[in-house]
This record gives C-alpha cells, sequence and structure tokens, in this order.
C-alpha cells in the first residue's frame, strides 16, 4: 500500500493516517470536483453576468436544484428564456461535494405518515423512488457517465438501540403496505454486504443508487447549455427585487418567475432564513485498496449509514476507495471558513472511519472536504412558491441528490402553473416550524450539534450519555422539531 507524506499528531491525538489533501481541508476543491474538472477539460465558459438582461425565469444557484429546473422547463418549452446565475461554478457548492447519495424516503415513512397521511407518504416515497429511476436515465440518455449504481442501500445497527430502530422502520414500511421498501437483515445478512466488526443487524432498502456527484452536476451543465439555457458562473445574487429582478454587483436580470435554489445559503434570504438551519458536514476518502474491499466483501455497491442520529454515511467508489462521512458540529448563519476548513469535522469523520474499519488500518486517507448543509425542521425538504412568483427548495437536510431531481419537476410545473401530481405533493407549500431568529437559531443550532454528537458517541461506546449532553440534544424534539433523539 502506498504510502504518504505526514504531519505527526500532536501529543494525545492518535494517528489517523491522514495524509496529503486530508490535512488541508478547504484549501481545495472536493475530490469529486476536481476529478469532474480535470475529465471535462476546456468547458464551454459560462462568463460573470455583465449588464442588465431580460428572462422568462430567473434561477439563482446553478446546483442539482437549479439545474434540474432549468432541464425540466427547457426541455418542456425550448423557447422559454431561462438564465441561471450561479455565485461559484455549476457544482461548486454542495451538489459537488456530497456523499453521493441517490436514497429513498422509505426510511421515513412513519415520519411523513405522522405528518401527512399514509396515502400522501407512500405517494411521496414513491415519488422520489422514480426520481432516483430518472437520474439512471438522464445519465444514459445523455451520455454522462457519472457513475450511476442501484445497488440499494443498508442501514447498519452499531448498538442496541439501532436495533430497535430498524425493527421500527421495517414495521413502518409494513404497515404503509409496502414491506418490500425495507426488509430486515441478520448479522450474518449484514456482514456478506459489508463486514465491519462493529456492525450488528441492519436493513436494506432497494431505493437507492450511488453516483459520483461533481460528474453528474458538470454533466447537467452542459446539457443545460445545450438545451439554450445562460448561464453566469462567479456572478452573486445580493437580493430580490419586486417584479422579480435578480440584482447583482454587475447587473439585473428581469423574469416573469425567480427561482431560489440555494441550499444553506438560504439563511441569507430574509424570504427562508428561518425555514432552515446551517450544519456542516464532512467526508473523508481513502486511497484506492480494492484488495481490502474484496476482504470485507464490500463490492456490490450498497451505500450504507449507521443509525446515528448525527449519522455516519459511507460508499465504495469504481476505484476502491471509501468515502465516509460525518455530520460535524458547526452551525451559523455566516457561512465562512469555519464550514469548509474544520480539521475537527476531519478528525471526527476519520475516527469513525477508523473504528467501523479497523482492516483498513495501513490504507492512508488522502482527502477530506466538507461544507454547509441545509437542515430542515422536519428533517424533509420543502418546494413552494412565495409572494410575486418567486419559488424555492430548500431544506434537504443532508439529502438532496434525488430529491433535487424531484424539486426541479416540482419548481418547474409551479413556473409553468400546471396542475400536476407533483404540486400536490405534501411537501410542496408545506407548513413546517419555524427556527428562531439569529443569533438565537445559530447558537442553539450548534449546542444541539454537539450534544446530539456526544450523546450518540457515548451510546455507541456502551457508555451512558452525559445528563447534560442528553437533555440538550433531545430539546428539539421537545420543541416540536423532527430532530435528534
Amino acid at each position: 500500500m502506498a504510502r504518504h507524506n505526514t504531519n505527526s499528531p500532536t501529543m494525545g491525538e492518535i494517528d489517523l493516517g491522514l495524509r496529503d489533501h486530508a490535512l488541508t481541508p478547504g484549501a481545495q476543491r472536493s475530490w469529486w470536483l476536481r476529478e469532474a474538472l480535470a475529465r471535462e477539460g476546456e468547458a464551454e465558459p459560462c462568463p460573470p453576468l455583465a449588464g442588465d438582461s431580460a428572462a422568462d425565469v430567473v434561477i439563482v444557484g446553478g446546483g442539482f436544484t437549479g439545474l434540474w429546473t432549468a432541464y425540466q422547463l427547457a426541455r418542456r418549452n425550448p423557447q422559454l428564456g431561462i438564465t441561471i446565475l450561479e455565485q461559484d461554478i455549476c457544482g461548486g457548492g454542495p451538489s459537488g461535494r456530497n456523499g453521493g447519495f441517490a436514497s429513498g424516503w422509505w426510511d421515513e415513512i412513519e415520519s411523513l405518515t405522522a405528518q401527512f397521511g399514509r396515502d400522501d407518504a407512500v405517494r411521496t416515497c414513491k415519488a422520489l423512488g422514480a426520481s432516483i429511476d430518472a437520474l439512471g436515465e438522464f445519465c444514459r440518455e445523455h451520455g454522462v457517465d457519472a457513475w450511476y449504481r442501484k445497488a440499494g442501500y443498508m442501514f447498519a445497527a452499531t448498538g442496541p438501540r439501532h436495533e430497535h430502530g430498524l425493527d421500527e422502520m421495517a414495521q413502518a414500511a409494513a404497515e404503509s403496505g409496502h414491506p418490500e421498501e425495507m426488509r430486515l437483515l441478520s448479522r450474518e445478512e449484514v456482514q456478506a454486504r459489508c463486514a465491519s466488526p462493529i456492525f450488528r443487524r441492519g436493513a436494506f432498502m432497494p431505493d437507492g443508487a450511488q453516483v459520483q456527484p461533481a460528474f453528474l452536476a458538470r454533466g447537467l451543465r452542459r446539457v443545460v447549455l445545450g438545451l439554450g439555457v445562460k448561464i453566469h458562473e462567479n456572478t452573486v445574487v445580493r437580493r430580490l427585487d419586486g417584479g422579480p429582478a435578480a440584482v447583482t454587483d454587475s447587473g439585473t436580470v428581469r423574469a416573469k418567475h425567480a427561482v431560489l435554489a440555494v441550499n444553506a445559503w438560504a439563511t441569507g434570504w430574509p424570504q427562508l432564513a428561518r425555514r432552515i438551519a446551517a450544519w456542516s458536514s464532512y467526508i473523508v476518502l481513502t486511497e484506492p485498496a480494492p484488495e481490502k474491499l474484496e476482504e470485507i466483501h464490500w463490492t456490490g455497491g450498497e451505500l450504507i449509514t449507521d443509525l446515528r442520529h448525527s449519522v455516519r454515511y459511507f460508499r465504495t467508489t469504481p476505484d476502491g476507495r471509501i468515502a465516509f462521512g460525518g455530520g460535524g458540529g458547526r452551525a451559523s448563519a455566516h457561512l465562512g471558513d469555519s464550514f469548509t476548513k474544520d480539521a475537527r469535522a476531519v478528525r471526527e469523520s476519520a475516527e469513525g472511519f477508523r473504528r467501523f474499519f479497523p482492516s483498513w488500518k495501513d490504507v492512508a486517507i488522502v482527502d477530506a472536504w466538507g461544507g454547509p448543509i441545509d437542515v430542515s425542521s422536519t428533517h424533509l425538504p420543502t418546494f413552494g412558491t412565495l409572494e410575486g412568483n418567486v419559488h424555492f427548495a430548500v431544506g434537504y437536510t443532508g439529502n438532496g441528490v434525488a430529491p433535487s431531481h424531484l424539486a426541479g419537476i416540482v419548481l418547474a410545473d409551479l413556473v409553468q402553473g400546471a396542475d400536476t401530481d407533483a404540486v400536490h405533493l405534501p411537501i410542496v407549500n408545506a407548513r413546517t416550524r419555524n427556527f428562531p431568529p439569529e443569533p438565537f437559531r445559530s447558537l442553539g443550532a450548534a449546542m444541539v450539534r454537539r450534544a446530539i454528537i456526544s450523546f450518540d458517541t457515548a451510546e455507541e461506546k456502551g457508555e451512558h450519555p452525559n445528563p447534560l449532553a442528553s437533555f440538550v440534544a433531545h430539546m428539539p424534539r421537545r420543541m416540536g422539531y423532527l430532530l435528534g433523539p
């Protein structure tokens, strides 16, 4: 196994095998995006906005949500004038650095049923399942090699309470009339799919596909440009004026409709700020070790998560790497370096990886990256319309690859005023509980997030959680938010 230069750990720290770019999170783009940009070479330029213009639809944000919305609109009406304004490059935000999990909502069926009733809950899960399949169809139709592989999703219990959670998920799926969507796995069945010494029983959800997210985002960019959509990258939208009109430092785009597709940056938009809290999420990536994947039997391409509230998520790559992610403890309305250069979050993800896969002790962790995610009060996204022909999608809570495709369908329908099944999904214009105003939102979110991580870590180690941490971790539920234990 190749070895790499390293910085020695400080006194009292364990050497987690962090090497190369894993030591400098935020100093470079995610590995996904670097690979995508290198592969595409000289892509069609999308220069910043210069001057004033008009469009039928202006979309703020060039990630998955904005690109899928543009794709849906342009396919339906090639004559429609569509302009996307992106503050970085397309895929430069969460769409180019997430885990690449296109996963269903059957694990959320109990919560969906409690909020919306059984029929609407099932209808919502099926709509998202259709979007997972549609990702693969898009890649095949347009020649986008985004590593799409629908191999399903495994939940692995790492503690006694988690096993109870597995039973509840399977029971909820059965009570919805769809037991096939969440099948319980014995410990032996779990180990046959992925052998980790801390995995107990599990559950398998067929609705799960992996993608290379930046390949998908950049492929979408290419396709929508070919459909006649205008994209201006490196263009920061300062505000939406009435009309609506997207105002930037270098010009204004006036349109009949506007779409806000800004993910965690919604914390800076008055119309959306209290609908979400911004938390951080981080991924560490190993060097290639395909022989090690063979040893632990993880060759089927399944997506895997544990059942912590501060969930850990992990997947493989075609060249034999493991990408292992987890939620960090950062929370703020100001999305700066604290989200993208968080060495503590990297270490916490690396510690989780080393605990889950001790047989990989000699395999280096060579990359790490992270950033903010938009967390909703219901753990589910909401799509809808604000006043003045302004439409939005927000609150993916770290699971946006497939839901953003569904959002693109819904937002295109809302723009066109179409009366479709999609716009009648219960997550469209749903009433959700707002978070407190600043600074209480960020302070509370940071405190709760650290408490949840502490609670989860103690449980995972078989210890009793700190009473204060346990109390704080349970606060969101007591206040009516569907977050935490």
